[in-house]
């Protein structure tokens, strides 16, 4: 599902960083944010397995699993965009205090160079995208305030033939298997962008 290309960035990026402990950071900091994407996908198939099992039984033994799984995935993808931006703090050498380091902190440094802060920008403000709010800051209400089945009911319906698992977000009807890709597919891109403008910055 991913297209971006980690292992070319990988690649390119380490060639910037000649000392061997610095090297083994940035290796360390690539493949923890290559575990974080691959779980989405493993939590995504979890979440497909589960709702076919289900056989569109809306009882809540039934759709316990897909709630289970679809908490972590929730998770995991807000999990993705930290790790991707300990990279970013690690490569550019910002110094926040990793306890610290978030999108909100990396933003707010006054250390993002103008086409970081564009991709910030447009990536990751609720109101231009409602995708990045499901994924950064719904989360926190699910951890930290409601559990998933009261803060995200789902509900098998009949279309046509066929039941589909849905959820409302923003008070929009949503097919869960195909909203949560929309999901990855924006974190992919957001991923490969903020890739391609460290690697740029490093060439410099």
């Amino acid at each position: 599902m991913y297209k971006t290309d980690i292992y070319r960035y990988q690649k390119e990026i380490l060639k910037k960083f000649p000392k061997q402990e610095e090297q083994e950071k940035v290796l360390e900091l690539f493949q923890n944010l290559v575990f974080k994407l691959e779980k989405n996908l493993y939590h995504l198939n979890n979440i497909n397995f589960s709702i076919e099992k289900s056989s569109g039984k809306n009882e809540f033994f039934h759709l316990m699993p897909i709630y289970f799984e679809l908490e972590s995935f929730l998770v995991s993808t807000r999990s993705s965009v930290d790790m991707l931006m300990h990279l970013l703090n690690y490569c550019l050498a910002y110094d926040i205090d990793n306890r610290q380091v978030s999108v909100s902190s990396l933003f707010h440094s006054g250390q993002l160079s103008k086409p970081l802060k564009d991709i910030f920008a447009r990536y990751t403000t609720p109101y231009n995208n409602p995708t990045w709010s499901f994924i950064y800051l719904f989360r926190n209400e699910v951890v930290h305030e409601k559990s998933i089945f009261q803060a995200l009911p789902i509900y098998f319906k009949d279309v046509l033939d066929h039941s589909f698992l849905y959820f409302r977000v923003d008070n929009t009807e949503k097919e869960v298997t195909d909203y949560l890709k929309v999901c990855l597919r924006f974190l992919d891109t957001f991923t490969d962008r903020v890739l391609s403008v460290l690697e740029v910055s490093l060439k410099r």
